[in-house]
């Protein structure tokens, strides 16, 4: 069975779909196949070539379609006129709604993934979604900046996310001015950081 990228794609969101509706991971892979009508003669082929480590395999292949899909739309029309700040909660919030989009319990997924064998899973998420959303807003830095600022955004996302599972607002109303909070957080710290370092200096 040759798997095309299309297939491969279709088979990915669907599993993220149903994955809510089981923690087993073969019955899930079961589940998906029958909804896609695929021969269940397939089935070891399928996890050997395109999901070697499992769940872990799964998601880190969901992160890349939504890269994949913010990098494919089109953005506002003002778009270059937004500050930086308001670029990040544009990226960030873009991937929730499109998140909040392919599964179908967000309560359940968040649960399973918050256990401790996914710590290392979650946080290679995490940093690959801040160092895309900071390369979308035109960051450009190779200095210590890089990896701080890609820190920084990890926690606000982190956080995001957390309040974003729970959130049944329309159009993710409390989300985003959870978001808002944060980085106004973030961006007063920056500023009584480096006023703290203008002390020192003088």
């Amino acid at each position: 069975m040759k798997i095309t990228n299309l297939d491969r794609r279709t088979f990915f969101l669907k599993m993220f779909k149903n994955l809510s509706k089981t923690e087993n991971f073969d019955d899930l892979i079961t589940l998906c196949l029958k909804e896609l009508n695929i021969d269940m003669n397939y089935k070891n082929r399928i996890i050997s070539l395109i999901l070697p480590n499992g769940i872990s395999s799964l998601m880190l292949e969901v992160n890349k379609i939504i890269n994949d899909k913010i990098n494919d739309e089109k953005k506002p029309r003002n778009f270059k006129k937004f500050k930086i700040n308001e670029k990040i909660k544009y990226f960030v919030m873009r991937r929730l709604f499109i998140i909040d989009s392919l599964c179908e319990n967000k309560k359940k997924i968040f649960l399973l993934m918050i256990k401790p064998f996914y710590l290392k899973l979650i946080n290679k998420i995490l940093f690959n979604a801040a160092d895309e959303i900071w390369f979308l807003s035109g960051d450009k830095s190779t200095d210590m900046n890089y990896y701080s600022k890609r820190f920084i955004l990890m926690k606000v996302y982190a956080a995001t996310f957390s309040f974003f599972v729970f959130d049944d607002s329309k159009n993710l109303y409390r989300t985003k001015i959870f978001l808002e909070n944060q980085i106004n957080l973030v961006l007063k710290f920056g500023k009584i950081k480096k006023k703290f370092s203008e002390l020192f200096i003088r």
